[in-house]
């Protein structure tokens, strides 16, 4: 059984209105649990490869450098842009 004095309050309330529900609300309440459940994982999901992905690329810009440049390097004035050429 759960110890329901280490639970956060947020879950205690919704298990405790799941429990004290009638037949009929009980269900409702319970697809709802389920529902709010699997939006808080899918949330914290995203949330998660968020955080991952910015500290990834962080770690990448501190591994190039102040003179390396993690992009391609723009044309230089050797490498004609599609204005001077001839014709």
């Amino acid at each position: 059984m759960i110890d329901r004095d280490t639970l956060p309050k947020p879950i205690d309330a919704i298990l405790k209105t799941i429990e004290d529900a009638t037949m009929k609300d009980e269900e409702r309440a319970s697809t709802f649990a389920r529902g709010l459940a699997l939006g808080l994982l899918v949330g914290a999901a995203i949330a998660g490869s968020t955080i991952w992905q910015r500290r990834q690329a962080a770690t990448t810009r501190r591994e190039a450098g102040p003179t390396d440049s993690v992009l391609s390097p723009s044309p230089g004035p050797s490498q004609p842009s599609g204005d001077d050429r001839p014709g």
